[in-house]
């Protein structure tokens, strides 16, 4: 632990009457996949998860993580510093934050790096409770350590072969949505690179652009230090310095705001004698079009290439470590066209497969038999659209209760994945249709631990939609949207299995199916067909044979 460090935020809070605050993992764009370098709650806890924030108080650092992340956290934290606050599925940051602040406690939030809707929801929650909140604009962890960062990012332009649409066919449509008169901030750099067609390599695990955007019905201002493309006739590029004095400036006019994207400190900003409406820009990118569709099918077709060396090592009678198949794996997406990474590569082997996003594949950990070895993993091509796969192999010959755990997630991927939907579906019924199949089936000590999916497009977490038990997933399954339907089983200490494709939507007559975009084969050793009924044996049969590895 860096005890420097914890000194100087302890000295912020004596100087501004604080009792605690929340040192967050993402940016000012508010990005999920933040380079560790750019995230302060790293730098303070060591964990390096996407996700999970931090509340540090003068007598306790709390590190919260949801269920994806729980094993991981203890494993990289320093339990005499730190307390891992576990949040189960279904319970949120926010939920989990206002348990733990008691009454008439004052909390600072950095307004740079917290969306408004959750500003606003915490607000309300500790207000309740006589506590309040004060914003500060600086970042009192990274102005400490003071962290080098990207200065030039190569900017590209996708073809529209690629994207189906041009920029100026996407402002539009984006016009005839809104309306005569209107303003729309565009803060979250998927829709960044979406309206643009613009992309670049150059920031981890993602292939978006350091930009901000305000659209009227006269053109896109992009507002960016990078040196961009020519990117359309309604296009106009300006310093990202300039955005705050621009949207300070329009007054008495309508502007669309999305609330879980735009920072507290953005939004405050706006005059407050504009009129303030949702904004649904991030549906039209949600939603695929043919020319999208078939990009991300040859993406896949590459992606699926690539993981055969794995399957043939896995194969062969030499012993590998947890760190010969990742790097094994990065140089097969590399030769098979992958220019980046779409997130860190998940290689678990043994126990530690039960570790949902374990991302530490060791040099000294060898994959010997009996050991499951589950990889997740997804790469950025030519378009810059994400890629996402999980597949759980087995060295050697596997115990009957491999087998068993198995073809139990097994049997839940192949109902959720081909049930005929009908078209007032919602994302929830996908979720229900593998969590009832689970639950019915394993012991208690297995946990299906995450949602079964999440959208795939431009990010990898893209949302909406997303395929959960919660709330969220209760929204309708709309035609092309891409998503990825992935259940899986962990036992802690024992091992985890999960298996993950990412499809599309599409109607047929009045019935929703799944497409997808991957068809590599499921682990043929592992699968027990006497634990299948004649349909999932039949849904089974259909996949291995359409298969890519035959």
């Amino acid at each position: 632990m860096n005890t420097e460090l914890i000194e100087h935020i302890k000295e912020f809070l004596n100087k501004n009457d604080l009792d605690g605050i929340i040192i967050n993992s993402t940016n000012e764009f508010l990005l999920e996949y933040n380079m560790l370098n750019q995230n302060a709650r790293y730098y303070l806890t060591g964990f390096t998860g996407s996700t999970g924030d931090v509340l540090f108080t003068n007598d306790k650092i709390y590190l919260f993580t949801d269920t994806r992340y729980h094993e991981q956290a203890d494993n990289e934290t320093d339990s005499d510093y730190i307390e891992v606050i576990k949040q189960p599925l279904n319970k949120s940051f926010l939920n989990a934050l206002t348990e733990i602040i008691p009454p008439y406690f004052k909390l600072g939030i950095n307004s740079k790096k917290t969306s408004k809707k959750f500003y606003d929801e915490l607000l309300k929650s500790l207000q309740s409770k006589n506590s309040s909140i004060k914003l500060t604009d600086n970042d009192i962890v990274l102005n400490f350590v003071q962290p080098n960062s990207i200065d030039n990012y190569n900017v590209f332009k996708v073809s529209d072969e690629i994207t189906g649409q041009s920029a100026d066919k996407k402002f539009e449509i984006i016009k005839e949505y809104a309306g005569e008169k209107f303003n729309i901030l565009v803060t979250c750099l998927e829709d960044i690179a979406y309206i643009t067609n613009c992309r670049s390599f150059d920031f981890d695990y993602t292939s978006i652009f350091p930009a901000k955007a305000i659209i009227n019905e006269k053109g896109v201002r992009i507002y960016s230090d990078c040196s961009l493309p020519y990117i359309g006739e309604f296009y106009t590029v300006k310093k990202l310095n300039e955005f705050e004095n621009d949207l300070k400036e329009i007054t008495n006019e309508t502007i669309f705001i999305d609330e879980n994207q735009i920072s507290v400190y953005d939004y405050k900003l706006i005059n407050n004698t504009n009129k303030i409406l949702p904004s649904r820009l991030n549906l039209l990118k949600t939603v695929k079009n043919n020319n999208e569709i078939n990009h991300l099918k040859e993406c896949f077709k590459k992606s699926d290439e690539a993981l055969k060396v794995l399957y043939e090592m896995i194969n062969s009678d030499k012993i590998y470590s947890e760190y010969d198949y990742y790097e094994a794996l990065i140089k097969s997406m590399k030769e098979n066209g992958a220019k980046s990474l779409s997130f860190k590569p998940i290689v678990a082997s043994g126990a530690n497969s039960s570790i949902v996003h374990y991302t530490s594949p060791s040099k000294e950990k060898m994959v010997t038999d009996g050991d499951f070895l589950l990889v997740d993993y997804g790469g950025y091509y030519e378009g810059g659209y994400a890629t996402d796969t999980t597949r759980t192999f087995i060295k050697g010959e596997p115990s009957d209760e491999q087998k068993k755990a198995y073809t139990i997630v097994l049997k839940a991927f192949l109902n959720a994945y081909y049930n005929k939907y009908p078209k007032k579906s919602s994302y929830f019924n996908i979720d229900k249709i593998a969590r009832d199949t689970i639950n019915k089936s394993v012991a208690e000590d297995y946990k299906f631990s995450h949602g079964t999916g999440h959208g795939v497009g431009i990010s990898v977490h893209e949302n909406p939609p997303r395929v959960s038990c919660s709330s969220a997933g209760k929204t309708k399954i709309i035609e092309n949207t891409v998503f990825s339907i992935e259940p899986g089983v962990y036992k802690e200490g024992w091992g985890g299995i999960r298996l993950e494709n990412t499809v599309y939507a599409t109607y047929e007559e009045d019935k929703i199916i799944m497409n997808s975009f991957s068809h590599f084969p499921f682990e043929i050793k592992l699968v027990d067909l006497s634990l299948m009924n004649d349909y999932e044996k039949y849904y089974y049969m259909k996949w291995q044979a359409t298969s890519c590895v035959q």
